[in-house]
């Protein structure tokens, strides 16, 4: 993908568009998209968009007719494949998470899973794969390939169109914003040393008194009633019980 990223800046425009709709085609046929994520090609050829080398417009459709196209192609592939699909050289390669997460996602949501998975790495790939081993016409996903594949080619030139211009005024403004920020904070670590150096030491007085018979002062106020009230108990409890029985006269007895 290096070599990719930096054939683009070194072959005419024509070249250049080219290499991105190869990429983007190859990434939904034979899964052979798992291994040539297009995310970094996009951003770098709509940073070259925005120098002028490349122009967005054609730069988009290019990438959504490669889409379409490639979506198409993959469906087509399995079907004939079938079963295939996951079990050849390829499909082993591949983590059996991510076959899960596509199989869920078609089971789930059918014909829409094409549209959701364009703007999910390696499910894009797969989803249309297993719509075709799953027999699903193709007329049941083209329409979501077709509304999906704009969205996502313009989501990702864009992307790197819209950072260039940023980069650009980051080093244009690159020197005097950092030596601004170097100063605002240097002044506010010299205030806050400043600050702390004058500020008075509180000192905290531990009294050394014997401590008072009123247990009261020992508790917060709120805790007080009840204290009071398991004293009560407690010295309830701990006095003495008398009690009294009945002592039999003799005559009684008699």
């Amino acid at each position: 993908m290096n070599t990719l990223t930096t054939a683009l800046d070194q072959v005419p425009a024509a070249g250049a568009y080219a290499i991105v709709g190869a990429a983007v085609l190859a990434e939904s046929v034979l899964l052979l998209g798992a291994f040539i994520p297009t995310l970094t090609l996009l951003l770098t050829a709509g940073a070259l968009a925005r120098s002028g080398q490349l122009a967005l417009p054609p730069l988009i459709a290019i990438c959504a007719c490669a889409v379409v196209a490639g979506d198409f192609l993959a469906h087509r592939t399995g079907r004939v494949l079938g079963h295939r699909l996951r079990t050849g050289r390829l499909g082993r390669r591949l983590p059996a998470a991510a076959w899960r997460r596509a199989e869920t996602l078609m089971a789930r949501h059918g014909g829409h899973a094409v549209f959701l998975a364009r703007f999910l790495p390696v499910l894009r790939t797969l989803t249309p794969h297993l719509a075709g081993a799953a027999r699903l016409p193709y007329r049941r996903i083209a329409p979501y390939s077709v509304v999906a594949a704009p969205l996502w080619a313009t989501a990702e030139a864009g992307t790197g169109y819209a950072a260039a211009a940023s980069a650009q005024r980051a080093v244009a403004l690159g020197a005097p914003a950092l030596a601004v920020a170097v100063a605002v904070v240097a002044g506010a670590v010299l205030i806050w040393t400043k600050i702390r150096a004058n500020a008075p030491r509180r000192t905290v007085v531990i009294p050394t008194t014997a401590r008072t018979t009123n247990r009261t002062a020992d508790l917060p106020s709120d805790g007080y009633a009840s204290a009071r009230s398991s004293e009560s108990s407690n010295h309830e409890c701990a006095s003495p019980t008398v009690t009294s029985s009945p002592v039999m006269s003799p005559t009684s007895s008699q």
